[in-house]
């Protein structure tokens, strides 16, 4: 069995693959990124205007990269086609909103995954972590329909800011559950917001692995 990843950024992703490999049996992984192959330059070309919906990822270098969807999905779906013809599911290393997306083989998006299990478990008070800033208000309206209450932390999964997460779960410590609404975010990171807060965390990596182990074994 072959399963393929797709990230927003550049493959191999080096900081999740190897976390959620454990999860997922013994399977052949290729990987495809919407920016490999890119200049600096075309890159930034890429970066999100005032008002568009913004994605962080990060380089193959472990540079962080704000992108917007607008302009990255066309890549994303490039890379579909391009692993299609491989594996025998793909993942979207991203827990961006991408409705348009489309692929012959089955394919599993954290974005959905998430929002389904989350309203499973019946949330009155939702925690979320985000990359940016920027991030807040959009989260707050992707996550409305699922909760009574929202209330939404940024912290960057990739520029190692402990003591910003450390003051963003502390600020969460009243809600139900936690979602770090973001597929940089690792193991380490949501040990340290349920050792914090005392409470449930979802972390998107796992979630993911996990289906897609349960869809390919045995």
């Amino acid at each position: 069995m072959k399963v393929g990843f797709i990230t927003i950024g550049q493959s191999p992703r080096v900081d999740v693959v190897p976390e959620i490999e454990p999860y997922l049996g013994d399977i052949e992984i290729i990987e495809c990124g919407a920016l490999d192959g890119l200049t600096l330059e075309e890159i930034k070309e890429l970066a999100p205007k005032e008002g568009e919906y913004v994605l962080v990822s990060r380089l193959r270098d472990g540079t962080q990269v704000r992108l917007s969807r607008e302009k990255i999905v066309k890549r994303l779906q490039e890379c579909i086609k391009k692993l299609e013809k491989e594996v025998d599911i793909i993942g979207v290393l991203c827990t961006g909103e991408f409705p348009e997306l489309t692929s012959k083989k089955l394919l599993v998006e954290p974005s959905l995954l998430l929002l389904k299990t989350v309203e499973s478990l019946g949330v009155s008070k939702l925690g979320v972590v985000v990359p940016d800033p920027d991030q807040i208000e959009m989260t707050k309206r992707k996550w409305s329909n699922i909760a009574d209450t929202i209330k939404v932390q940024s912290v960057s999964p990739y520029l190692g800011e402990k003591d910003e997460l450390i003051r963003a779960a502390q600020e969460l410590k009243d809600c139900d559950l936690i979602v770090l609404d973001c597929i940089g975010y690792n193991f380490n990171a949501k040990k340290l917001v349920k050792k914090i807060t005392k409470t449930p965390v979802v972390l998107p990596r796992t979630l993911m692995a996990r289906v897609i182990g349960e869809l390919l074994e045995e």
